[in-house]
């Protein structure tokens, strides 16, 4: 049985090591995901409200207010 021939512990142990060594890079993936998205959402809101339009590539959106 292929049960049999897995050591778990020693499976477990390489998945901990691998998740040790990458975890600064996974939280700086999500920092960069998080500053990215504000960055956008604030360039966003300042051209709505100098310009009253935004363009995301060749699509231009005209903001408008919805209450």
């Amino acid at each position: 049985m292929i049960v049999d021939t897995i050591n778990f512990k020693r499976v477990w142990a390489a998945v901990t090591a691998w998740w040790a060594s990458s975890m600064m890079a996974v939280l700086l993936f999500l920092l960069g995901l998080y500053i990215g998205s504000t960055n956008a959402e604030s360039r966003i809101a300042s051209d709505c409200k100098f310009a009253g339009a935004f363009r995301v590539e060749i699509q231009a959106f005209i903001c408008q207010r919805k209450l």
